[in-house]
């Protein structure tokens, strides 16, 4: 949910912050644990709906605020936004307080082994780890943690069985809270998106911007947007697309990975002219220096398919295009199968859901002289690539490139010629 919202860096920090919540369970406990011992059924019960509602409160409130901006370009306007968000943050302490609670009351409860009750948190921690990722992967962050205090509710009311009229009527708060979160989750879980951000432009209907469909992995939540063309005079980086103006009417669509890394998605029709205009952008720089005239590639990290698509402009006899994050691999082969299947289901193109850094292998000396369609060349003798700005490479990556001098958001490109022959466009 942090890094949603946020910015990633900020996730340990937030979460070290919610670590105070197991602090104030132990000043708590220290006052008053006599009393939370006598009643420990209604008290574990009532945490446990603590917990609940405390996390569909603090999550509604964190997405809900307004926290300036998404970058802070001096210290005075950092300063200013953590203490603009630093209060919703701590709102997440809360729910672990109440587990602090539940834990301190077992562990300090003299009838009871500390070594079976520590035991038994270690081994539902370890659970907890296995079964968040594909939980994440399967019904997102949000469906989880209402899942999650769903599970934690019903197991302490079903084991404590707590006596009072209190507990249970603030455990029937708790579940109607879940009830109302599960049946209003578009409202409840509503983010709104920090100004200067990405999908800040959602809000603004004179955008075009429409945020079309969201995806949970355990990497990054990933977004796709449908977008108006891009004008060259309000962009960042106009280097990224050039300026063909039907190349630009093309890009329609946009996926971005929790509001902030983004990937254009053009919308390819299986002709090559429909990409006419892609050989101005940065992504083909590589190519621009080639003389094979029928290079494979890998690409590591495919986000929208541009890195593909110049391969493909570019004449590439073959794409292994590697994506570690599932969610996007399920926009493009499931979820948005119509727009991208002209470039997924190429043959020359072969999708792989892998980490990138285990999807290749590197070459030998014989494949790298003896091809004769060739790789990219840069300074082959030498072994120094020629790189471009995407993790795009035009072969697997030899050892050279992972180097310290090799930036990992690069890419990389190599020839079996040892001569060096001018630059050859890409172009048609």
């Amino acid at each position: 949910m942090v890094s949603a919202k946020l910015l990633n860096n900020y996730a340990f920090l937030v979460i070290s912050l919610t670590m105070l919540g197991f602090a104030l369970s132990g000043v708590i406990l220290s006052f008053w644990q006599r009393g939370l011992l006598d009643r420990l059924a209604d008290a574990t019960s009532i945490c446990a709906a603590l917990f609940v509602i405390g996390v569909v409160g603090a999550s509604m409130a964190f997405y809900r605020m307004d926290v300036v901006g998404q970058f802070a370009l001096t210290r005075l306007g950092f300063a200013i936004a953590l203490f603009r968000w630093m209060p919703f943050v701590l709102l997440f302490a809360l729910p672990f307080a109440c587990c602090g609670l539940i834990l301190g009351s077992l562990l300090a409860r003299p009838d009871l082994s500390a070594r079976w009750v520590y035991s038994a948190d270690l081994f539902g921690s370890a659970l907890g780890a296995l079964v968040v990722i594909p939980a994440i992967s399967w019904v997102g962050v949000e469906w989880s943690a209402l899942g999650t205090g769903f599970l934690l509710l019903a197991g302490t009311l079903l084991l404590a069985r707590p006596g009072s009229r209190l507990a249970w009527a603030v455990a029937a708060g708790a579940a109607v809270v879940l009830l109302l979160a599960a049946l209003r989750f578009d409202r409840v879980f509503d983010i709104y998106y920090p100004e200067g951000s990405i999908l800040a432009a959602i809000r603004d209907p004179r955008s075009g911007v429409v945020l079309e469909h969201t995806a949970w992995d355990p990497l990054a939540r990933v977004e796709v947007s449908r977008i108006p063309p891009p004008d060259r005079a309000t962009m960042f980086y106009p280097s990224l697309l050039g300026s063909n103006r039907p190349f630009l009417a093309r890009v329609r669509r946009m996926i971005t990975l929790n509001n902030y890394s983004y990937g254009y998605a053009v919308d390819y029709d299986g002709h090559r002219g429909s990409l006419t205009g892609i050989e101005e952008t940065i992504y083909s720089a590589a190519y621009h220096a080639t003389s094979a005239s029928a290079p494979r590639a890998l690409v590591i990290g495919v986000g929208g398919g541009f890195d593909v698509l110049t391969a493909l402009y570019c004449g590439a006899s073959e794409v292994t295009a590697v994506e570690v994050n599932a969610a996007t691999v399920g926009i493009l082969t499931r979820t948005y199968r119509d727009y991208f299947r002209k470039w997924v289901e190429d043959p020359r193109v072969h999708l792989v859901q892998a980490e990138g850094r285990t999807s290749w292998r590197p070459p030998t000396a014989a494949s790298t002289s003896s091809s004769s369609r060739g790789w990219i060349p840069s300074a082959a003798r030498r072994g120094r690539p020629t790189c471009s700005r995407r993790t795009t490479s035009t072969r697997p990556r030899p050892s050279t490139c992972t180097s310290p001098g090799w930036p990992k958001t690069e890419s990389c490109t190599w020839s079996g010629s040892s001569t060096r022959s001018p630059a050859r466009c890409c172009g048609p």
